[in-house]
């Protein structure tokens, strides 16, 4: 897929594809099989700013020395925004306007048009106030990848494909549970890279590398451990792995996204106070203790609530090797924080010590609301509807996804948590998703809520154009905002119905609302829910629950977890049988036919069902990855290895409170 693009990408304009003609062999001349021309860079000066005079513009080749000890007579790409540079100045004369703007702001004003749009396809709704918020720092970051100098309209424009930012682009996203943090990092991954193959360099390729923060100090502090030479397996190593894999061409660039920053509340592990002084410490190649700078005040300790803060020390000069063990001066390298909870002064001093944070953006994420909310859930639930069909052998485009139209979406969007509008919808797309499948010639379906009667009535129809009826379906509201079929109603998988009894057996009056646990356990062997997550303050009812599942047809149990002594992940510094939930799961996936992975039938799919035993606000914390409805990695994942959480079901006990960031996302409360 790879070699594909780059093919594409390279010929995708008229310019590009006569420039290989003109490199290429002598076709006059079979037996000459040398390359014409061996050009190194091109470089073009615009007309000066504010007039367009041709005269002075210039194109100017730079070849190769044929003479150099390594003569490498290789390809020249043009970067795709040939045209647009070249013919910037005389477009804006040609419509009577002065010029305004250096060709490369135009480009870089595409670019951000182009993430726009690249985040929207891949399901995440921008609204406008992400724009205003993003936009500044996006593009700022996009000139100074595109610019060989400076924007000032009298250096030349480098028109190779390439895209070497000088202006690092560092984000602290923060805001409410459900806001969509976590999702816009995830999307701006594909979105940056479309945007710079398709307008800058299409051979340039962005990684992903995730780092969870809301572990225990202790083992934050052993994953960014420096080690010397070939025995360093630090975060820090395998970010600056990412950047040049042995499948690249070329260096590229790297979003790092560092999840979960914790509060600054005094006595809680970690604190956000010590967890930015390990990064800006380790991120600049330095293995010592954080020291404030004189003048400065520390509020508090280097870990999660011991120690000293470092004041009345000396600060030590660097060593002589922390630039080449440290990240912190290389803008290829994308940093973006998340966290329920604002950026505090002292961690923002400590993490602008770096060259990499000095444009440390902060955003408050708020959900979307009003109309955006609205056309959110609409995109959505027609993104859901069709990769649900893509795989039914149904009449399909030419993207292999089913033609189905939402042709109203009249329903209730609610206000603040995205998450329940999220779960609401896909809950929304399994019934749809059945309706579709049970008649073939449906193709346009209309829901609409009866806020009189508190139901959501879904309809299918075969021909738009005549109205012609083909099935209805009646929902009804449980708590948490769960759907359930009324009229007519849906057959259960009836491993829920037995678990259901069973437990009933066990605990006959502690269950307020079975029909919902019933329900909801039917969600998640349909993988409608992923995962699915039931919290309780009762522990033998979770732990009862779990073992139940475990005796079901494919089903796994995972028992007693608790966070506070057992890892969800492992690091590359522990020992290779180091026990972690993360490595349990799939462990089970791997061993069992199908499990786990696409294009499984129904009947080899693999459900694990986990119980987590939550006894304090850490330990809640702790768990926040790996019951969140996205995929877990580690640092050291990819895509590929990335844990996907179909069939996936986690049943927690929480003793106390349950926090905003737990409760946000629970399937239900039993």
């Amino acid at each position: 897929l790879h070699e594909y693009n780059r093919i594409v990408y390279e010929n995708c304009t008229l310019a590009n594809a006569c420039l290989q003609r003109w490199l290429a062999i002598d076709y006059d001349n079979k037996d000459n099989e040398e390359q014409l021309y061996d050009l190194d860079q091109v470089y073009f000066k615009p007309s000066p700013r504010g007039r367009y005079l041709p005269k002075y513009e210039r194109i100017t080749m730079h070849f190769k020395d044929p003479d150099a000890v390594e003569p490498t007579k290789g390809k020249l790409i043009w970067m795709p925004g040939l045209t647009e540079v070249l013919t910037a100045s005389s477009s804006v004369a040609a419509s009577g306007k002065s010029s305004a703007t250096h060709p490369l702001v135009s480009i870089a004003d595409n670019m951000l048009t182009s993430t726009w749009s690249c985040l929207l396809r891949n399901g995440y709704y921008v609204d406008e106030a992400r724009k205003s918020s993003l936009g500044p720092e996006l593009r700022k970051f996009y000139i100074s990848g595109l610019v060989s100098g400076s924007v000032d309209g009298n250096l030349p424009i480098l028109l190779n494909a390439h895209f070497t930012p000088t202006h690092p682009l560092s984000l602290y996203l923060h805001g409410t549970a459900g806001a969509g943090k976590s999702s816009l990092v995830r999307a701006l991954t594909p979105a940056i890279h479309s945007s710079i193959s398709r307008h800058a360099d299409p051979e340039l390729l962005v990684r992903f590398v995730k780092q969870n923060l809301n572990k225990p100090m202790a083992t934050l502090t052993l994953e960014l451990e420096l080690r010397p030479n070939n025995n360093d397996y630090s975060v820090m190593s395998i970010i600056q792995g990412r950047r040049m894999t042995l499948t690249q061409s070329k260096p590229g660039l790297v979003l790092v996204a560092l999840e979960e920053m914790p509060s600054d509340v005094v006595g809680v592990d970690p604190r956000q106070e010590g967890v930015g002084r390990l990064v800006s410490m380790r991120f600049s190649g330095r293995k010592g203790e954080f020291v404030e700078e004189e003048g400065q005040e520390g509020g508090g300790s280097n870990g999660g609530g011991g120690g000293t803060s470092g004041v009345g020390k000396k600060r030590k000069e660097a060593p002589r090797n922390s630039t080449k063990r440290g990240i912190s001066g290389d803008a290829t390298i994308i940093t973006i924080f998340t966290s329920n909870y604002n950026l505090e002064a002292p961690c923002r001093n400590a993490l602008q010590r770096l060259d990499m944070f000095k444009n440390l953006h902060v955003v408050q994420v708020a959900p979307v609301a009003g109309k955006d909310r609205k056309a959110f859930a609409l995109s959505y639930l027609t993104q859901q509807v069709e990769d649900s069909l893509k795989d039914t052998g149904r009449n399909t485009n030419v993207t292999g996804r089913k033609k189905v139209t939402i042709q109203q979406l009249d329903i209730p969007c609610g206000e603040g948590d995205i998450r329940p509008l999220v779960r609401y919808l896909r809950l929304l797309s399994f019934y749809i998703h059945a309706m579709m499948v049970k008649d073939a010639a449906a193709s346009t379906v209309s829901v609409s809520f009866d806020a009189s009667t508190n139901i959501t009535t879904v309809t299918a129809k075969r021909n738009p154009c005549n109205g012609e009826f083909s099935s209805s379906l009646q929902l009804k509201p449980g708590s948490f905002q769960n759907l359930y079929a009324i009229t007519p109603p849906m057959l259960l998988d009836p491993r829920a119905s037995q678990t259901l009894a069973e437990l009933q057996k066990l605990h006959p009056d502690k269950l307020e609302n079975p029909s919902e646990l019933s329900q909801i356990l039917d969600f998640y062997f349909a993988k409608t829910l992923a995962p699915a997550v039931i919290l309780s303050h009762d522990k033998q009812l979770i732990g009862d629950l779990v073992e139940i599942l475990s005796k079901m047809e494919g089903v796994h149990g995972i028992n007693g977890i608790n966070p506070a002594g057992y890892k969800m992940m492992k690091s590359l510094y522990d020992a290779a049988d180091t026990p972690n939930l993360r490595d349990d799961i799939i462990e089970i996936l791997h061993e069992n036919q199908g499990g786990g992975y696409a294009g499984a039938s129904s009947t080899t799919t693999t459900f694990i069902a986990v119980e987590l035993v939550c006894h304090t606000t850490d330990s809640q914390l702790q768990i926040r990855e790996i019951i969140e409805d996205t995929p877990s990695m580690t640092a050291f994942s990819t895509e590929r290895s990335a844990l996907h959480k179909d069939g996936l079901l986690f049943a927690v006990y929480v003793e106390g409170e349950i926090t905003p960031e737990i409760r946000s996302r629970a399937s239900l409360v039993i």
